[in-house]
């Protein structure tokens, strides 16, 4: 019985090594990934969020669509999640006849790593005159798609109250 038990614990310490050997092959991962800058990432971030803001100024729907992944979808506030590229557009669009001229983005968190990263900020909406239309907060989940860092997620909600109730008609 005791052969037995030791046989076992040797092929339990075999096992083991070759596990942990194997595990040791994932060392170049581990060395690709510390080459991660959240640094380099927010200065991407901080560069699309001009560019996204700028759009409103000029009306391009086009460029604000392709600060945006392939497959992202947006959570505006009181409406629907919209994804897509076409849903995006149509979003930009409404925005822009309600007067949307432009946007300043405040990111005051930046968290994640090589998959994904989540920012975390503020808001503010103003039409051509430079007259307040919202203020709020947003996360957004940005990914890397095509070698440039893109908004995969979007949800932002209004720190305005909501306007009051009409009274009931009679």
């Amino acid at each position: 019985m005791k052969q037995r038990f030791l046989k076992l614990s040797a092929l339990c310490i075999a096992a083991s090594a070759v596990l942990f050997t194997s595990c040791n092959g994932d060392a170049p991962k581990t060395e690709a990934a510390s080459s991660f800058s959240l640094d380099s990432v927010k200065t991407a971030i901080a560069t699309s969020n001009k560019i996204f803001g700028d759009c409103f100024a000029k009306g391009d729907s086009t460029t604000f669509v392709s600060c945006y992944t392939s497959d992202a979808c947006i959570n505006p506030s009181n409406m629907p999640r919209m994804c897509g590229p076409q849903a995006i557009s149509a979003f930009f669009n409404g925005g822009y006849k309600m007067g949307i001229r432009h946007i300043a983005i405040t990111t005051e968190e930046l968290i994640g790593g090589k998959e994904a990263v989540a920012e975390i900020g503020k808001y503010e909406l103003h039409d051509s005159a430079g007259k307040a239309l919202d203020k709020g907060k947003f996360i957004v989940v940005w990914k890397e798609e095509n070698g440039k860092w893109k908004m995969h997620r979007d949800v932002w909600n209004s720190d305005l109250p909501l306007p009051a109730a009409e009274p009931a008609k009679k």
